[in-house]
């Protein structure tokens, strides 16, 4: 959408020719996009970004530091579902862990050793290291715990335990 905007409204009004009373209004064109209730995380990001250094995502001028990768939980009867984005980081850079009830996923992207073009002159690609842990319900089988790795996304099933899944209770009629 395109919205006129003045500008510059001290200088903006100019008298017409021929009508001293009529005013012309010498308007630029500005793209204007409605505000995305997204975009207030994104702008609050980048002023802490800029005040306090990366803020562990990555985007150094290096493109080596600490990242985060994006992660989703859900939850159906029979166990919980984290998916993380973790694009570019090959299975044998990958771990999985779960200790003393707390889910931890490990990875690392490396970045390439180089190219024939010389050295790069724009970087936003992040490199390194990244980790997400998280602390997993007491009621979890632990045991049964499985991770799937494919076109850089990771999902690990977590399988409830027996007391924790939902279950229908037969209510008995008394006479």
């Amino acid at each position: 959408m395109v919205r006129p905007l003045p500008w510059d409204s001290a200088k903006a009004a100019t008298t017409h020719h021929s009508n001293p009373h009529r005013r012309i209004y010498h308007m630029a064109l500005v793209r204007w996009q409605p505000a995305n209730i997204f975009d207030l995380g994104r702008d609050a990001d980048r002023l802490f970004d800029s005040f306090w250094g990366n803020g562990g995502r990555g985007g150094d001028t290096t493109g080596t530091a600490a990242w985060r990768p994006s992660v989703d939980i859900a939850e159906n009867k029979d166990e919980y579902v984290v998916t993380a984005d973790l694009p570019g980081i090959s299975r044998d850079d990958l771990e999985v862990t779960v200790d003393d009830g707390r889910l931890t996923i490990r990875g690392e992207r490396r970045q390439n050793a180089g190219s024939d073009d010389g050295p790069a002159r724009h970087v936003e690609r992040t490199y390194g290291s990244c980790t997400r842990s998280f602390d997993l319900p007491t009621a979890v089988e632990s045991e049964g715990i499985g991770a799937a790795y494919r076109d850089g996304v990771l999902t690990v099933t977590v399988p409830k335990a027996e007391a924790a899944k939902p279950r229908q209770i037969e209510v008995q009629v008394s006479a």
